[in-house]
């Protein structure tokens, strides 16, 4: 048999290439995959300007008012009844909630303020609180949430809807 026939391996050089390509594939799903921090914490800030616009209906529809707590593991929506503290459990949507990581500042801002109407910066202080009124026009306001990677906020129209603010 010739020379021609003879079996025939793989080079050195194409090896490498098709390491080189393999690390490139992997490190492409791998930064896919993995969760932007900024995003994440957007997300949940979307959430909450949803879940402020669904509240203030609520808080209409039962002529009742509904306040916002929030503190560095999460927040909750609560309703005053007879003078007691109600949290609202019976609705899945407005159910007390956790962040997915814990923030280091919560801050509610109100127009033209200098200064937070009312930070949250660590464990065991007293909660941010926001009520939400029955009527169809709301206060605006500014809520600005960080954990340890991101920080984003959102802005609180006349309606009570929230979108994100730009940076």
């Amino acid at each position: 048999m010739g020379d021609a026939q003879a079996a025939r391996g793989f080079t050195l050089l194409e090896l490498l290439v098709v390491l080189v390509l393999a690390g490139i594939l992997l490190s492409i799903v791998t930064i896919s995959v993995s969760p932007d921090p900024h995003q994440s914490l957007a997300r949940e800030a979307r959430r909450v300007g949803e879940l402020f616009a669904l509240a203030a209906d609520e808080a209409r529809i039962r002529q009742q008012p509904i306040v916002w707590e929030a503190d560095t593991r999460g927040y909750r929506f609560v309703t005053e009844v007879g003078g007691g503290r109600q949290l609202l459990s019976g609705d899945d949507l407005l159910r007390e909630r956790q962040w997915e990581r814990p923030l280091t500042r919560l801050a509610v801002i109100e127009p033209g303020a200098r200064q937070p109407v009312q930070v949250v910066l660590g464990p065991g202080a007293p909660p941010a609180r926001v009520p939400l009124a029955r009527e169809w026009v709301q206060p605006r306001f500014r809520l600005e949430l960080a954990n340890d990677l991101a920080q984003v906020a959102i802005e609180f129209d006349e309606t009570g809807r929230g979108t994100l603010a730009n940076p």
